[in-house]
């Protein structure tokens, strides 16, 4: 099965082409690659071979930012430190995002005001900054250009998810290695959906990554000069379930696999709102897929902790242990 192949370029040269494209790849398949999307190619290169510089460090080294350092949830976790699915992911990772000053809270302020913070990064690297920092920023600007298409497609004002930004903005990044298949482990991250509205993933040269289509699992190959586009809860809470999340896993292959993953959010203080779509397009939803031991909550800040408590169990007993019992369904 072929996955479509988007041009984002088209979105200014060929706006009826490329709209209809997109509605065709994400009521159809859920997933697509995007080229001419405007991150530089060799800025993802250099990200990528920093990336990869950085996890061949010792684990002494890359542990002195670990994740049990940020309250915020950034920095390293090794493999075997995250959970997806009930299972234990064998990949590491970096966890970067929106890069801010600290806030100072207790149990008593809003709960988004505990994820605003700053990234860490080696120091044995200091460019691995500069470079994702870059990167970062230019993804976001295309993430965003990707939006405005999607309001086109759900016949909406290209203005109307403008609303969900502002000063407390957050989105994050991952930087991931997954190690080869070892002792019949295959789960490098199990079957999940993304949070926040749309994921843009660059990878390496290594396969792994699959997307659910009607009950089958695609494979979805690396293709040079592309990012992978998933769909992300918050546009199917939305769009009350007319676009679907995408369902997506990573298996570990003989080979080692990196990517980078990107994951657009909204201000951290809001709720995510119902859009008004046409009548039409209504008729046509299924609305939101419910799983009670997993629910999509409007709010945020919520639906973040709800994911990395169980995620990174460890980071949330240190630092937001009387959110546990709150979020555990």
């Amino acid at each position: 099965m072929n996955i479509p192949v988007l041009d984002l370029s088209e979105l200014d040269s060929n706006q009826e082409k490329f709209i209809a494209d997109l509605k065709g790849a994400f009521t159809t398949f859920g997933t697509c690659y995007l080229i001419n999307h405007g991150i530089d190619l060799d800025l993802c290169k250099e990200l990528q071979r920093l990336s990869k510089e950085f996890f061949a460090l010792s684990l002494e080294q890359k542990e002195q930012i670990s994740m049990l350092k940020s309250p915020q949830f950034r920095g390293y976790s090794k493999e075997g430190g995250e959970y997806t699915d009930g299972g234990m992911d064998y990949r590491e990772q970096i966890d970067a995002g929106s890069d801010k000053e600290a806030l100072n809270w207790d149990i008593n302020s809003p709960i988004w005001m505990r994820i605003q913070g700053p990234n860490l990064f080696p120091k044995e690297i200091p460019e691995l900054k500069t470079v994702f920092n870059e990167w970062f920023e230019q993804t976001s600007t295309a993430t965003l250009k990707l939006l405005k298409g999607f309001a086109i497609a759900l016949e909406l004002p290209q203005d109307s998810f403008d609303k969900l930004y502002g000063e407390n903005s957050y989105a994050h990044a991952k930087l991931l290695r997954y190690p080869p298949v070892f002792d019949g482990n295959t789960q490098g991250v199990g079957s999940h959906k993304d949070g926040g509205l749309i994921t843009f993933v660059l990878q390496d040269k290594e396969s792994g990554l699959q997307g659910l289509l009607n009950g089958e699992w695609i494979d979805v190959p690396p293709m040079e000069g592309s990012v992978v586009v998933n769909i992300g809860e918050f546009l199917e809470l939305a769009t009350n379930g007319y676009l679907k999340a995408t369902i997506h896993r990573v298996n570990l292959t003989p080979n080692e696999r990196f990517s980078i993953a990107y994951f657009l959010g909204v201000q951290l203080d809001k709720d995510i709102p119902i859009l008004e779509l046409p009548e039409h397009l209504k008729k046509e939803s299924t609305g939101v897929d419910t799983d009670p031991k997993n629910p999509l909550l409007r709010n945020v800040a919520e639906n973040y902790f709800k994911r990395m408590i169980r995620s990174h169990p460890d980071v949330a007993k240190k630092y937001h242990s009387d959110l546990i019992e709150r979020f555990s369904f």
